[in-house]
Parts: structure tokens; sequence; C-alpha cells
């Protein structure tokens, strides 16, 4: 691997810094980013919404049954965020030691922790639905601390409860801030993610084919989630800095010979 600019982890950013250190990685390596959003966004659209919902032989649709929304946010939340933020993380990780993130590598790395990645979201999720259920506010509040719970397992070690305290402590007196980050960023990252998708929306509605929509959704799914979990990374790594705790960082593996 070749060297390259350093990325430094462990420091305070303001939103500034979020977006353009994260826009910058993934500039930089966006080959690799890109061969990692397509090698879990892909095949998940395929199985889940493709075959499971129909929508790779359906006509188009625009309306979105509550099933189908429902299967579409569990999607996202337990299997493509998850499975994604494990093996950016690994990218990342390469990228602060100044070599060139594999994407072979990351994406490996990220499919042996996703066990324990899925089981820590699972038990986040049961509490975020449950606060749902309950009152809309309890719910929100819980999404929030529970932001981190990814990072908590990959980059902590943290399993099952422990991860979802660990995000829960590392929000703690920045609530507010990490809710206004996320919303901010989601908007910000929302725009490109529409001028993908629109377009093949209005092909698909064309054509009555409900195919073209879906691959316009899981292209801009597969360019837009490595940038929206680095961000959340590095946010991760910010709440460590400014608490000043400890990251147990996992060593980046070596390149084969």
């Amino acid at each position: 691997m070749s060297t390259v600019q350093r990325l430094e982890l462990l420091r305070p950013r303001d939103l500034n810094a979020l977006i353009g250190d994260s826009f910058n990685a993934y500039r930089a390596h966006f080959l690799a980013f890109l061969a990692i959003g397509a090698a879990v966004v892909i095949p998940v659209e395929l199985v889940v919404s493709g075959i499971g919902l129909g929508q790779l032989t359906g006509h188009y649709s625009s309306k979105t049954r509550a099933g189908e929304q429902v299967v579409n946010a569990a999607e996202i939340y337990l299997l493509i965020g998850p499975l994604v933020t494990a093996m950016v993380i690994h990218a990342l990780l390469t990228v602060a030691d100044g070599e060139r993130p594999r994407p072979g590598a990351a994406i490996v790395s990220g499919m042996e922790a996703f066990r324990s990645v899925f089981f820590a979201v699972l038990l986040a999720a049961a509490g975020v639905v449950g606060g749902l259920f309950l009152l809309i506010v309890p719910g929100v509040y819980l999404f929030v601390i529970w932001a981190f719970v990814p990072q908590a397992v990959v980059l902590d070690g943290r399993r099952g409860g422990a991860a979802l305290r660990r995000s829960a402590e590392l929000v703690q007196g920045s609530w507010w801030r990490v809710l206004g980050l996320l919303l901010i960023t989601g908007l910000v990252l929302a725009i490109p993610a529409a001028m993908i998708a629109f377009p093949a929306e209005a092909l698909a509605k064309s054509a009555d084919r409900q195919v073209i929509a879906l691959a316009g959704q899981a292209a801009a799914s597969t360019l837009i989630t490595p940038l929206q979990t680095m961000i959340l990374t590095l946010l991760y790594f910010d709440l460590l800095a400014r608490h000043q705790l400890p990251a147990t960082v996992p060593p980046v593996p070596p390149p084969p010979a």
C-alpha cells in the first residue's frame, strides 16, 4: 500500500470539520468507499426489496405500504448501516495509519465484526421501537443516545448492553448537539441522494417498472451511506476527545505478503 496523508481521528471537530474531513477522505479514496457501499447495499437491496418485496418484477407504485416502510427501516438500521459502518471504520483506521484503504480487507473485517454489531444494534432497535410505541419523545431520545453503538462494538470492543452504555456515556451532556449534527448531516446528504433517486423514480413511473426506482435507491445508498457512516465515526472520536476518554482502537492487519 502506498503512503497517503494521515487522518487524525481522536480530536474535537465542529460541523465544518466533521463534514469537510469526511468528504476529503471519501473523495481521496472514492473507489474504495464506493466498493464498500456496493458490497453491502446491492446484495441487501436485491434480496430484501428486490426479491422479498417483489420490486424486481413488480409494476411501478408511488405508494409505500406500512409494512414495506417497516422492512425498509429495518433493512437500513439493522443491516446496511451496521455493515457499512464496520467496514468504513476499518478503512478509516488504515487512512489514519497513512495507508490507502483496501476495500477487500475492509469488507472482510466488517463481515467478521457484523455478528457482534448486529446483536448490539438489535438491542438498541428494540429499545427505540419500544420508546416510539410508548411516546414519540422517548424513542427519539434513545435513538440519539444509542447512535454510536456500532462504533462502540468495533472500536472499543463493547458487546451487547455494554455497547449501548458506551454510546450513552459519550452522548451524555451533548444530546442536543448530537441531535443537531445528525439532522444537519442528514439534510446535507439527502440532497445528492435525491438527485440520484428522483430521476430513476421518474423513469420507473414512465416505464411502469419498480425495479428502476429500486436501482436508483440502491445507487444513492451506495454512494451516500459510506460518507454518512464516516461522519458518524468521526463524531464518535470527537466525543471521545471532548470527554477525554480513551479509545481502544484495534490494529489494522498488515497487507498480505
